[in-house]
């Protein structure tokens, strides 16, 4: 089957674009984890390719050469939609995860730290006391590094004045289990981030693999096909349209609209 522009311009067509609901620096706009209009529509010509080649296997299969370049293309298309799938993904789920660990840690902090507060002023010792007298507005403000340091003074400050802690609910276990919270908070510190970079090295990839893919078909398909001209025109005239690159267009305002990935030829 040959799409035709209509058809490919029904396939990447969507709903007007909205900004995501969800705040932060991770929730960037979708039109930036999209495949831009050159790549979408080069990949739209390269499903039509394959399935024109597909559907029309027995004209063209007796040629060892051509079973080999039809191997390697699809290669380079699978290996388009595994990057596009990663440029796709939602990382909002990375930053989500990353609130929901800091408050685990904050809410374990402030625990403990009250309950070293309280020994610290039975004992007579302000300095202790006064280190460990901390509100969630304290921790809330201070940078990702910065907040789970401060977290991890409470834990060594609870550490070192432990053996004295059991009457006010501090045991070592109950250390360990801070200490846990400590270290799954700096995990889910870094996942964002490269979630976002993972992303961007996926949209260099798609670049990549695009360019690969036209070459594939400019140096060795076309060239291979030129004979069917002569022996089958009619499958040739097929091969020749899927070729075409549709330009799908953009929002008719100035501003491209950002187009959803082609969906695959059903076989």
């Amino acid at each position: 089957m040959t799409y035709s522009s209509n058809s490919l311009m029904a396939l990447t067509r969507r709903p007007a674009h909205r900004n995501p609901a969800t705040p932060g620096r991770e929730a960037e706009d979708q039109h930036k984890r999209a495949m831009n209009k050159r790549q979408e529509n080069r990949l739209s010509m390269f499903y039509a390719v394959k399935s024109t080649l597909e559907e029309n296997n027995a004209v063209w299969s007796g040629t060892p050469a051509i079973v080999t370049a039809k191997g390697d293309y699809d290669v380079k298309v699978k290996d388009l939609e595994d990057a596009l799938e990663v440029q796709l993904r939602d990382i909002r789920g990375h930053a989500m995860d990353k609130r929901n660990a800091e408050e685990a840690m904050i809410a374990e902090t402030l625990d403990v730290a009250g309950k070293v507060m309280a020994y610290a002023t039975t004992i007579g010792d302000e300095s202790l006391a006064e280190a460990m007298n901390i509100v969630p507005s304290e921790l809330r403000r201070y940078r990702d590094s910065v907040v789970a340091q401060r977290c991890q003074d409470v834990h060594d400050s609870a550490n070192g004045v432990l053996a004295s802690l059991a009457d006010y609910g501090v045991d070592a276990a109950k250390l360990t289990a801070f200490q846990a919270l400590i270290d799954a908070y700096l995990v889910e510190n870094t996942a964002p981030r490269l979630a976002i970079t993972t992303r961007k090295n996926a949209t260099a990839v798609i670049d990549e693999l695009v360019d690969e893919t036209l070459t594939l078909l400019n140096r060795r398909m076309d060239p291979l096909m030129q004979g069917f001209a002569i022996t089958d025109p009619e499958f040739h005239r097929k091969y020749t349209d899927a070729r075409i690159i549709v330009d799908l267009g953009g929002t008719g305002d100035g501003e491209e609209e950002p187009p959803a990935p082609p969906v695959p030829p059903t076989p």
